[in-house]
C-alpha cells in the first residue's frame, strides 16, 4: 500500500512539472500581436528620447506618463524622505512650531545637525527651490551649492534659489541650527508641453496613426502649424476678475494704449487674478495676454507658464494648450506694478486629418500602428525632435 501511495505521488508530480513545462513554453513561445498598444508606445518612446533617467530603478507606468505630462511642480514631506537611519533628527507631529503639511515635521537637535534628503525629479530642468522650515542659518546644499537660509522661530516658507537640475536622483542636505526644523520643501518649474494623444493615454489600447500623428505634433512642438479656427475671442480681464485689494482698475494710457476701457494694475504688492474662460469644444487654443511686465506668470488649470513682456502694455504669448470643452481658469501672477488689459483665446482646427497633415504622418487615421514599424518610427521621431519646451 506503501509503495502504491508513493508511485501515485511520484506520477503526479511528474504530471505538474509536465503541465508547468508546457505553460512556460507556450508564454515564451508566444507571439506579440501585430500591433503595439498605447502602453509599449509610452515606454519605448522614454527609453528612445533617452528621458529614462528621470525613472525609478523599478518603473511602473504611472513613472512613464509623469515624464511626459511635462509636470514639473513637486512637493516633498520632510518625514517621508530624510535618512531615518542615520541622521540624528527626530519626526513630530505637533503644531509647536505652527501649522504643518503632510503626517508631520521634521526636527533637528541642540546643537547643528545635518538632515538628508534623496529624491527623485522625472523631468530636469531649472527649478525654483522654497523650503518650509524653522531656524536662523540654515545651510541648504544642492546641486553641488550652498545657499543659506534664515525663516525664524517659527515654520514658515522661504525660496532659497533656482537651481539647475538634471533628471533623476538628486541629494538635497540642509545643515539645521540648534533647534532647527523641516516640514517639505518644493521644487518648481514651468510646464513643459504634454506629450500624449489628444484623447491622453490609454495603456492597454492599440496605438493608431492618429494617436501617433498627435504624440509627433506635441513632441515637435508643431501644433502652431495647425490652421486658425475663426476669429479669437478677446475680452477684458477687468470685466471677468474678480479683484483682491492689491489690485486696482486704471484706464490711463501713458503705458502703451490699451485695447479695452479699462485695465487692471496691481499695487507694491503684487496681485493673482482668476480669469474664468469657456471654449465650445475639445481641441488645441493659443492664450495671449496683453501684458505690462517684463515677465509675466500664469497658470492655465494648474499649468504653470511665463511669457516675456516688455515695460509697457504689449501681447504676451503664454503658449498652446489642449483644452477639453468647457469651462477653464486662467491665473495671471502680477508682480509690483504689473498690469494686464485683455485675454486672447485663438482656436486651432483640431482633427485627426490636420493632426496628420502637420505631422506628415502617413495612412489611415485610425489604422493600428504595426509592431514592425516602431524602431523605425522612433529613430525618426529622435531625429526630428529638437527641444522639448
Amino acid at each position: 500500500m506503501k509503495n502504491r501511495r508513493l508511485l501515485i505521488l511520484v506520477i503526479s508530480l511528474c504530471l505538474i512539472l509536465d503541465i508547468s513545462c508546457s505553460i512556460a513554453a507556450d508564454k515564451k513561445n508566444a507571439k506579440k500581436s501585430a500591433f503595439i498598444t498605447h502602453g509599449e508606445f509610452v515606454t519605448d518612446l522614454v527609453t528612445a528620447m533617452g528621458w529614462d533617467a528621470g525613472l525609478p530603478l523599478k518603473p511602473r507606468e504611472k513613472d512613464y506618463l509623469a515624464i511626459l505630462s511635462g509636470k514639473r511642480f513637486f512637493k516633498f514631506e520632510a518625514e517621508k524622505y530624510y535618512a531615518a537611519q542615520t541622521d540624528n533628527v527626530s519626526v513630530r507631529n505637533y503644531a509647536l512650531l505652527g501649522p504643518f503639511s503632510g503626517s508631520g515635521w521634521v526636527s533637528g537637535i541642540a546643537s547643528p545637525t545635518t538632515a538628508h534628503f534623496k529624491v527623485l525629479l522625472p523631468i530636469g530642468g531649472i527649478y525654483s527651490l522654497t523650503v518650509a522650515a524653522k531656524g536662523d542659518g540654515q545651510k541648504w546644499q544642492v546641486g553641488g551649492k550652498e545657499f543659506t537660509v534664515s525663516t525664524g522661530s517659527k515654520i514658515a516658507e522661504a525660496k532659497v534659489a533656482d537651481i539647475s537640475l538634471n533628471a533623476g536622483f538628486q541629494e538635497i542636505n540642509v545643515v539645521l541650527p540648534p533647534d532647527g526644523a523641516v516640514d517639505y520643501f518644493i521644487l518648481d518649474a514651468p510646464t513643459l508641453r504634454a506629450i500624449a494623444p489628444i484623447d491622453g493615454w490609454e495603456t492597454k489600447s492599440v496605438f493608431n496613426h492618429g494617436d501617433l500623428a498627435e504624440v509627433t505634433v506635441a513632441l515637435l512642438g508643431l501644433e502652431s502649424n495647425l490652421p486658425d479656427d475663426g476669429k479669437p475671442i478677446v475680452f477684458p480681464v477687468a470685466d471677468v476678475a474678480e479683484l483682491p485689494v492689491s489690485a486696482k482698475i486704471t484706464t490711463v494710457d501713458y503705458l502703451g494704449k490699451p485695447l479695452a476701457p479699462k485695465w487692471v494694475r496691481a499695487d507694491y504688492r503684487g496681485a493673482q487674478l482668476e480669469v474664468p474662460f469657456t471654449v465650445d469644444k475639445d481641441g488645441a487654443y493659443r492664450i495671449r495676454v496683453r501684458a505690462l511686465g517684463d515677465t509675466i506668470s500664469a497658470e492655465v488649470d494648474s499649468d504653470k507658464v511665463k511669457g516675456n513682456g516688455k515695460p509697457y502694455l504689449e501681447w504676451v504669448d503664454l503658449g498652446l494648450f489642449r483644452l477639453d470643452q468647457g469651462s477653464h481658469k486662467l491665473l495671471i501672477n502680477l508682480k509690483t506694478n504689473q498690469g494686464v488689459d485683455v485675454v486672447e483665446i485663438a482656436g486651432k482646427k483640431s482633427s485627426p486629418a490636420e493632426y496628420m497633415a502637420v505631422s506628415a504622418i502617413k495612412g489611415e487615421p485610425d489604422a493600428p500602428v504595426k509592431r514592425t514599424d516602431l524602431d523605425k518610427i522612433l529613430a525618426s521621431l529622435v531625429d526630428r525632435f529638437k527641444e522639448r519646451k
